[in-house]
């Protein structure tokens, strides 16, 4: 059992790694609701640990590769997305945009 979890830390280190990077060097930032960045980067790391890549957790899995391949995180249609939505469907990726309207939407605590 120690095995398997420290494979899963290694893999969440990694994932959280490309995550990161990702954002860094695109035009996208990381949603800024740390809830929703954890569930997406704990569904991302189960699909690697089932399937052996990082298969957007919002997505289903055929399990055939050519099919599935366009589902790997940062899947191909998320550019897409966030110029429509301000997100990619799962959220992880947010654009400019979204960010600053989310900040003036965020009440103040009294």
């Amino acid at each position: 059992m120690p095995e398997k979890a420290g494979k899963e830390e290694r893999v969440r280190a990694s994932i959280e790694k490309m995550v990161t990077k990702y954002a860094e060097r695109s035009l996208y930032f990381l949603n800024p609701d740390e809830v929703v960045v954890e569930t997406i980067v704990a569904g991302l790391v189960r699909n690697k640990m089932k399937y052996g890549y990082a298969y957007c957790p919002c997505r289903g899995v055929n399990e055939i590769t050519e099919e599935d391949k366009e589902n790997i995180c940062p899947c191909q249609t998320h550019k897409e997305e966030i110029a429509r939505q301000g997100t990619c469907e799962c959220g992880l990726f947010a654009s400019k945009d979204y960010l600053q309207t989310k900040s003036k939407h965020r009440t103040r605590p009294r």
